[in-house]
């Protein structure tokens, strides 16, 4: 390991190097999106409404029950606005029919 220089301080709640302007959203859809990961299924949709207003920087592990983080750069989402366009992606999302209808998205913070 690289030592550290003493002058550098270990802070909390930022984002060391990356950028100034990073958000992260838990987002849950409600069901597992395990087998919603191909082309033209679900996550593909979801992704693809997220990037509309920011830059997807990292997504986090599903936890079995279709909740999992993404970390976002210039993002214009409020969490409010961000769950009203996944529940407009409707009860019938990609080509398995995933249910969004009831999606939710979080703002989180570490």
């Amino acid at each position: 390991m690289v030592a550290r220089n003493p002058n550098n301080l270990i802070g909390f709640g930022h984002h060391h190097g990356i950028a100034d302007d990073i958000e992260h959203f838990t987002i849950d859809g409600g069901a597992t999106l395990a087998n919603e990961t191909n082309p033209g299924e679900a996550m593909e949709a979801i992704m693809e409404t997220i990037g509309t207003k920011a830059t997807i920087l990292a997504v986090g592990a599903e936890d079995g029950n279709g909740a999992f983080r993404v970390m976002l750069h210039g993002s214009a989402w409020t969490d409010s606005d961000l769950q009203t366009a996944l529940q407009a992606l409707g009860a019938t999302v990609g080509t398995n029919n995933y249910d969004a209808s009831g999606a939710t998205a979080t703002a989180f913070t570490y």
